[in-house]
């Protein structure tokens, strides 16, 4: 009788691979799922439908956005604008831009776009009291767009933008090049006593959103190389430029906590206060862990000409640009509101595009998607900016705009009126 055999059946290498493929699709949309669940079960809506727009180059100056008051100098910004001209023509050129770059008519406008609240960037100097330097106090004008916001129905996130000494290097933190301001800590105390008086000053408004304590901050030596802050900004004081390095996570985590203890008991609860991720939002899934803090809001800012930079140039990768940091907002809402507090229509890939149709069409829909992404996932977002002056004529540089974007119909912030 013969013994009956059974062959082993042999899979072929391709199977093998579309199995484990397969597997892995699997895995990875469960775990995806479990996300996504996770993210709604935790997810933080304290603070949500945030619509706003900053109102940037007013009262911190930024060359390229407003370079009609740097008009006949070589200053690159604020530091070198302040001490290049003679103090009387520097006092007239600041005074003029101050009391028509942005009006009441301004505010009214936002108003009639739905926009609920503005961001409005401000120096340390804001006060008036650094008697040995050449800056001039804005408060007035801070009083003012208070006045203003409260009559339309806004709020107002006070930004500190400019510290001395610079806590980047960039152009907006008022000395290109230079980043020393956490190496002095008594110039770290002061402006911690500015905030605090911002909050007596303010506190009780109606139209206090919150503080912000500082403006994108850049920490570890990888954040100042993949930046290239030194090429970018090069530096118009030497010296100062000798002693600068981005600051440390520990040193701003530090920070954050001081201006916490120190603004908290002098704001009412309904006010928040706003912590820029310091372009790091996954750092900070742990801060503030014990429970006690109350108020805390996060700001991200994402801007889509960042994915272009390592040559991923197109509207598809901006979407996944979106999409992607829209994952991570949505991560840290678990801990804390987040905002996205800067982003823009501009980009390289619309220098490409020659027909205005097209163009109109892709801006629009980028548009609508960002607006929808930072809501969906986080708290909102504010854009940046509200306007370019009048001497910043560059082509698609009215994409920054927002103004010249709502328009010319690309952007659209007023929401369906119901019923």
């Amino acid at each position: 009788m013969e013994k009956n055999t059974v062959k082993k059946k042999r899979h072929s290498p391709l199977r093998w691979f579309l199995t484990a493929a397969g597997a892995l699709l699997l895995l990875i949309a469960l775990l995806a799922l479990g996300f996504t669940v996770f993210t709604r079960i935790m997810r933080d809506d304290s603070l949500s439908d945030i619509r706003g727009v900053n109102l940037g180059s007013w009262l911190v100056l930024e060359r390229w956005m407003t370079p009609e008051v740097f008009e006949g100098t070589d200053a690159a910004d604020e530091y070198t604008l302040a001490r290049a001209i003679p103090a009387e023509d520097y006092a007239a050129r600041i005074e003029k831009h101050r009391s028509t770059f942005i009006t009441e008519e301004d505010f009214a406008f936002l108003a009639d776009q739905d926009v609920n609240l503005v961001r409005i960037p401000i120096p340390y100097y804001i006060f008036g009291d650094r008697t040995d330097e050449p800056y001039i106090a804005c408060i007035d004008e801070l009083d003012r767009a208070f006045d203003w916001a409260e009559k339309y129905g806004m709020q107002i996130l006070i930004d500190m933008h400019m510290v001395p000494g610079s806590q980047n290097g960039f152009d907006n933190g008022g000395i290109s090049g230079v980043c020393v301001w956490a190496q002095h800590p008594e110039e770290v105390d002061y402006v911690l006593d500015v905030l605090e008086r911002l909050a007596v000053r303010y506190g009780e408004r109606p139209g206090l959103f919150g503080i912000q304590p500082l403006n994108e901050p850049l920490v570890s030596s990888q954040e100042w190389e993949d930046m290239d802050v030194m090429e970018r900004y090069p530096p118009v004081d030497k010296e100062l430029a000798e002693q600068s390095a981005p600051l440390s996570m520990d040193f701003l985590k530090s920070y954050y906590l001081k201006a916490y203890d120190r603004l908290r008991p002098l704001l009412p609860d309904d006010k928040w206060i706003v912590y820029h991720d310091a372009f790091q939002m996954w750092s900070w899934l742990t801060f503030m862990n014990d429970g006690e803090y109350q108020g805390v809001a996060f700001d991200t800012h994402v801007y889509l000409f960042n994915v272009e930079s390592v040559g991923l140039k197109s509207p598809f990768w901006h979407r996944a640009f979106v999409w992607g940091n829209g994952l991570l907002m949505e991560a840290l809402q678990t801990r804390f509101p987040v905002i996205c507090g800067e982003w823009s229509l501009f980009n390289n890939y619309s220098y490409e595009v020659d027909d205005s149709g097209e163009l109109s069409d892709y801006y629009s829909d980028i548009a609508q998607y960002q607006l929808e992404t930072w809501e969906k996932k986080g708290a909102g977002s504010i854009y940046w900016n509200y306007r370019l002056g009048d001497g910043q004529t560059g082509k698609n540089m009215e994409a920054w705009d927002f103004r010249k974007c709502v328009e010319s119909g690309w952007l659209d912030f007023r929401k369906p009126s119901e019923g």
